[in-house]
C-alpha cells in the first residue's frame, strides 16, 4: 500500500539518511510516500522533474511489488510523469544490476587503521616520507561549499580530464549545485595539489562524489592517501557511514568496505514511451555525433 503523505517534517525518519534520499535538502519540487508491506513500513521522497520523477531509495529494501505500487500510484496521480527512475536501490527485482560499496566508520581512527595490514600501513607511510622528500610537506586543507572558489573546482576538471577523459560542460557552481557537493578535501604536496576528494556531508552517512589525482605522481598513490585521510576526518566528525557508490576500484574494496548487490533503473508509464525514451537514447549516443560530424564534413 502506498499513501503520500502531506506532512513534511517526517523526512527527519527517512532511513538511510542520505543526500540522494534526502531531496527535502535541495528541492522544493517533491512529495513523501509511505510504502507499506507485511514486511516492512518505510517512507520515500519523489522528486518531481517535469515529465519525470526520481525515487529516493538508495540503499532502501524495495521489493518489486512496492516498485509496482509506487508506479502505479504516482502515474495515477501525476499524469505528466512518463517515467521514474532510481539508482542503487536493494530489492528482488533486478532492473540492471550493479555494486554497491560502503564503509561502516568506527568510533576512532585507529580503530579503522586496524583493518588494514601492517604491511599496507607501512606501505603507505614510506610512499609518504618519499613525497615529502621530493615535494615538500603532506598537508590536507578542507573547503566547505561556500569557500570553494571557481579555481578549485576548474583544477579538478582539469585533473579528472587528464584521469579519466571526464568533460562536465558544468560551470563550478552548477557542479556543485547538481552533485551536492558539501566539502572538497585537497591533498598537497609542497605546493603542488597531488589529489582531490569531494565528498557530500549533509547527512549522517556521507557520500563519496568523486576523487581525482595527479597522473604524474601516481608512483606514491595520491589518491589512495587522499582517501584514507577523507576517513580521518570523518571520523572526527562523527560520521557513521561513508557511501563509496559502485565501480571496481580498489581502494573502495578497503577497510573492510560492504559490497551489496543493488539494482537501478527506470520504470515507464507505458511500452509506447519506453519505446519514445529508448529511440532517444539511441539518437544521443549511436547518431548525434555522427550527424554532427558529417555536417562539419560537408560544409567545409
Amino acid at each position: 500500500m502506498v499513501q503520500q503523505i502531506d506532512n513534511k517534517a517526517v523526512v527527519k525518519s527517512i532511513s538511510p539518511d542520505f543526500i540522494y534520499n534526502r531531496t527535502d535538502l535541495f528541492s522544493k519540487d517533491y512529495i513523501v510516500l509511505n510504502v507499506h508491506n507485511s514486511m516492512n513500513d518505510y517512507l520515500v521522497e519523489v522528486r518531481l522533474l517535469g515529465n519525470h520523477a526520481e525515487l529516493g531509495v538508495w540503499m532502501m529494501r524495495v521489493t518489486g511489488e512496492d516498485f509496482d505500487e509506487i508506479s502505479k500510484y504516482i502515474f495515477t496521480r501525476y499524469k505528466e510523469i512518463e517515467y521514474l527512475s532510481f539508482y542503487y536501490a536493494i530489492s528482488d527485482r533486478i532492473y540492471i544490476a550493479e555494486k554497491h560499496y560502503h564503509v561502516c566508520l568506527p568510533e576512532t581512527y585507529e580503530e579503522l587503521k586496524g583493518r588494514v595490514s601492517s604491511k599496507s600501513r607501512n606501505t603507505m607511510s614510506r610512499k609518504m616520507k618519499k613525497a615529502e622528500a621530493e615535494y615538500g610537506t603532506v598537508t590536507m586543507a578542507e573547503y566547505q561549499n561556500e569557500d570553494v572558489t571557481d579555481e578549485i573546482v576548474s583544477t579538478y576538471f582539469e585533473m579528472k580530464q587528464k584521469t579519466h577523459n571526464v568533460r562536465y560542460n558544468l560551470t563550478w557552481k552548477e557542479y556543485l549545485d547538481r552533485y551536492h557537493v558539501s566539502n572538497i578535501y585537497i591533498l598537497f604536496w609542497g605546493e603542488k595539489i597531488a589529489a582531490m576528494v569531494l565528498t557530500c556531508e549533509q547527512c549522517p552517512i556521507a557520500y563519496l562524489e568523486n576523487l581525482t589525482y595527479d597522473m604524474e605522481l601516481s608512483k606514491y598513490s595520491p589518491g589512495m592517501m587522499a582517501y584514507e585521510m577523507v576517513l580521518e576526518k570523518l571520523i572526527s566528525k562523527g560520521k557513521t557511514m561513508f557511501y563509496l557508490g559502485g565501480g571496481d576500484y580498489e581502494y573502495k574494496k578497503k577497510y573492510d568496505s560492504v559490497e551489496t548487490s543493488v539494482t537501478e533503473g527506470k520504470i515507464y508509464r507505458s511500452w509506447i514511451i519506453e519505446l519514445k525514451y529508448r529511440c532517444i537514447e539511441f539518437y544521443n549516443k549511436r547518431l548525434y555525433w555522427k550527424i554532427q560530424y558529417w555536417k562539419r564534413k560537408l560544409s567545409v
